[in-house]
């Protein structure tokens, strides 16, 4: 799982009836930067532009805090659904594990006696 920042700022403003020009003025910022970041249209904001909002917003009579503008969502990743589809195959689509299936007639087994392999594996015994 991820996280992705999403930008609030157009929500926020509509609701207190704000419009991009007055943050912009209130910020003292450019309205072309309250534009991007109203339409989303920014990868990453400086720590100063985030104050620079607040501090406009809070002229407005809107007490607001940076985490009115930004909120990190948590975005699963195909690597994430690919590993539960996967183990949940493996584990016969149930959480406790695989249904046994088939009969229950044991299958002849050839080979020496699990009592002579057993040294081998064990090493001398003490």
């Amino acid at each position: 799982m991820t996280g992705q920042m999403q930008i609030e700022l157009a929500g926020l403003l509509r609701r207190h009836k704000i419009t991009q020009k007055q943050l912009a003025q209130a910020a003292r910022m450019r309205p072309a930067t309250v534009n991007a970041l109203y339409n989303a249209r920014v990868a990453r904001v400086e720590m100063s532009t985030l104050v620079d909002l607040v501090i406009g917003l809070r002229r407005l009579g809107v007490e607001a805090d940076v985490g009115d503008i930004l909120q990190v969502i948590d975005v699963p990743d195909d690597a994430d659904g690919a590993a539960r589809e996967r183990a949940l195959r493996l584990l016969g689509g149930e959480p406790w594990g695989l249904k046994v299936q088939g009969s229950a007639v044991l299958a002849p087994v050839s080979g020496p006696p699990i009592e002579e392999l057993l040294p081998e594996f064990l090493g001398p015994s003490i």
